[in-house]
């Protein structure tokens, strides 16, 4: 399942937009999932028939004895029925040419022991091998509002009260999908609801994949625990960036502890939370860390034009508001430009003495009794070039005032070329006035100022990296045939049970173009001095060992050594004290290497996340590692350009400048380093576990790689079970 392509919509269509339905296990018992399904297909305007031996009809559907006993096959099956059930009637909607299938039923890979998770496993064969398109187990259902095909088993969302328009929603979580799917009470208006479950055929890639390419769909709100694909995860944004559809992602499963939770629930395989926002962050997808306020964001994406080159204007009439904006725009990275001469000529004739004309503007409380002067203001704000977008912040509703005000402020956004958003910062959430903004067109609501801001810095981030994706070509920068070069050496490795030692990493490395120290292996003291001889003075001397990967921990690397007597002396200890900390280690002998001058350190690491492939991490080393854990992370292979990006936006990033009189480092150097170790990751994703190249010197002249490992997965895996000594 994990390297199949993304299901296209015709695959779907079956089973997202059937023309026919069966339920079976149908009943006219009240309450019951089956009699619910019915009651909820009332307004499908296929046909629709029942399955149960019991009846002939119910409710007026037609009903079967059986699958094979309905005249025409149905292009979507409906099971409600118990899950050592499922398995024989699937292979029956097989056999008989079924589009698709939802499956109701829990008791699958979710739940602890093998039988569920064979029985899940039976169904992803069933699918492979058929092409039915399977929803679940453990699926609480498709809804398709443009058609009424509203397949699931919920009670009390009536067919007439459901709002169709243009937000796609799907969420891993049954539960927390209907209660997202509850912003149609403030007239949010949905294409589809999908409740993914296990996910034994169909994922939520499959499902948002559909709507790229539904034209009622404009924008996708998801809920997210786990994938087992991030390649296809990794595809989709990348479609979504080239057909303009915003997707919106709550990815939940960010500690330890909710990852147990998660693999209970529906048997999801969860990465890091580091690697999902690292592919978040390379495709596109918005991640919100909450699921509260995902249809407002989702809103203001659908309603708002592609962002101009400007920033935020806001307006308030509380001066708290204003230096709250200040703050929160801050925090988020939204720019407030200063206003234009003109625009701020134009407000000192409006607004009172008492009042603040800046960026922000507080028009202070004159505006409750005069509608006059909130119009003109919101009109010279509109007309500010350096404006991308307007927001206001509501502080109170008092009913008819701020009625008034709304019908006012959404007039204003009908003849504005710039969107308008409303901060509604008040208690008052089921006032009128705020339905009035939620039902218009050109207004978007929010009842955070952080999720306005959150929203803006998403609508100009993804459009920025929208048009810079569709002008990047990601040319090859290691030479193509490195990876067969290297590769017999990580099979080697692999068959051995080992990590790859220092100067088997190095070479690697320099296989890909990276510049690494220079070393030479040494069996004894002698060759250890004949080696540094070679080399040249000062040299660093270090223990071989596989077995070993924190040598400098261990005190297995001296530095600095000046002479021959030095060098072989430091052979010695090294010797001595590897055979008294690591009695049982494979020892090679030692590395003498050259000393380089000092830089500012850099680590690089990667690691393969399942699911999602190799991720990368780099950042400042040293102290900063342990202490700040100042990093940045991302999908492998990555583009240089990319990597300066993401250095210059370390907190530690003026290091990297030049820090009171120290050289500035070479980032376009070091970042071609770091772009070339990760088109080597990306190449050896099938045996490498992971990679530690630590520290880069990175300099004003260059950079260069003082220390490397490359684990192998068996390796990795033998090293967790503590039979190795790292």
């Amino acid at each position: 399942m994990t390297d199949r392509p993304l299901h296209t919509q015709e695959q779907l269509r079956r089973l997202v937009q059937p023309d026919s339905i069966a339920v079976v296990g149908a009943s006219p018992k009240p309450g019951s999932f089956g009699k619910r399904t019915l009651d909820n297909l009332a307004s499908f305007g296929g046909r629709v028939c029942a399955v149960n031996p019991k009846y002939q009809q119910i409710d007026a559907v037609p009903c079967y004895p059986s699958l094979d006993a309905i005249p025409q096959v149905p292009d979507c099956v409906v099971l409600c029925v118990a899950s050592d059930a499922v398995v024989s009637m699937v292979e029956s909607c097989a056999d008989l040419g079924v589009g698709g299938v939802i499956i109701y039923a829990s008791g699958f890979a979710e739940m602890p022991g093998e039988e569920g998770a064979l029985a899940q496993a039976r169904l992803a064969e069933i699918s492979r091998s058929t092409g039915l398109r399977i929803a679940g187990p453990n699926c609480a259902g498709l809804l398709n509002f443009g058609t009424g095909a509203l397949m699931h088993f919920i009670g009390g969302l009536a067919p007439g009260e459901m709002v169709h328009g243009p937000v796609g929603l799907v969420s891993q979580s049954g539960g927390i999908g209907y209660g997202i799917l509850q912003a149609m009470d403030r007239g949010i208006g949905f294409s589809h609801f999908f409740a993914v479950g296990n996910s034994c055929d169909v994922d939520a890639c499959d499902l948002m994949n559909y709507m790229l390419d539904d034209p009622g769909t404009s924008v996708i709100v998801t809920f997210l625990e786990g994938l087992e694909s991030g390649a296809r995860l990794r595809e989709l944004g990348r479609r979504a960036l080239e057909k303009n559809k915003p997707i919106v992602i709550c990815k939940t499963g960010q500690s330890d502890q909710s990852h147990a939770a998660i693999r209970s629930h529906t048997g999801a395989v969860v990465g890091s939370i580091e690697a999902y926002l690292a592919l978040f962050e390379e495709t596109g997808l918005i991640h919100v860390d909450s699921v509260e306020g995902m249809t407002e964001i989702a809103q203001f994406l659908r309603k708002a034009p592609p962002p101009g080159m400007g920033g935020l204007g806001v307006m308030t009439t509380s001066g708290g508001l204003a230096v709250m904006a200040v703050d929160k725009a801050d925090y988020a990275g939204v720019d407030l430009p200063q206003l234009s001469e003109q625009c701020q000529s134009a407000l000192r004739a409006l607004v009172p003495s008492f009042g603040m004309v800046g960026n922000p503007l507080d028009i202070t409380a004159a505006a409750q009794g005069d509608p006059t002067l909130f119009r003109d203001c919101i009109a010279a704000l509109c007309n500010e070039p350096g404006f991308a977008v307007l927001l206001i912040a509501v502080p109170y509703a008092q009913k008819i005032v701020a009625e008034q005000r709304a019908h006012l402020i959404c007039e204003a956004a009908r003849g504005s070329s710039i969107p308008i958003v409303v901060a509604w910062m008040n208690e008052a959430l089921d006032c009128p006035a705020a339905r009035i903004y939620e039902n218009d067109e050109n207004v978007v609501l929010f009842r955070s100022m952080t999720r306005a801001m959150e929203a803006i810095r998403a609508w100009k981030w993804r459009e920025a990296l929208r048009v810079k994706s569709l002008e990047r070509s990601m040319a090859r920068l290691s030479p193509p045939e490195a990876f067969d070069v290297v590769r017999p050496m990580l099979e080697d490795a692999v068959r051995d049970g080992r990590a790859l030692s220092e100067r088997e990493s190095k070479s690697v490395l320099r296989a890909y173009g990276v510049e690494t120290t220079q070393d030479r292996f040494a069996a004894s003291r002698f060759e250890a001095v004949q080696a540094a001889e070679a080399i040249g003075f000062p040299v660093v001397l270090k223990v071989e060992s596989t077995d070993i990967l924190h040598k400098t921990d261990a005190g297995l690397v001296i530095l600095g050594l000046e002479n021959p007597e030095a060098v072989a002396e430091a052979f010695d200890s090294v010797m001595a004290r590897t055979r008294e900390a690591f009695p049982d280690a494979r020892v090679q002998g030692a590395v003498v290497q050259a000393m380089v001058p000092p830089g500012v350190e850099i680590i690089v690491g990667a690691k393969y996340e399942p699911a999602l492939g190799q991720v990368l991490m780099f950042g400042l080393g040293g102290v900063f590692v342990e202490l700040m854990k100042d990093l940045a992370f991302a999908l492998a292979p990555v583009a240089p350009d990319q990597v300066v990006a993401k250095l210059t936006e370390l907190k530690g990033a003026a290091l990297l400048r030049g820090y009171r009189g120290t050289p500035a480092v070479d980032l376009d150097v070091l970042a071609n380093q770091i772009a070339r170790i990760s088109e080597f990751v990306a190449d050896a994703e099938d045996l490498v576990a992971e990679l530690d190249v630590n520290p880069i010197f990175a300099r004003g002249d260059g950079a260069i790689a003082v220390d490397a490992v490359i684990i192998p997965y068996v390796a990795a895996n033998e090293q967790a079970q503590g039979r190795t000594h790292a």
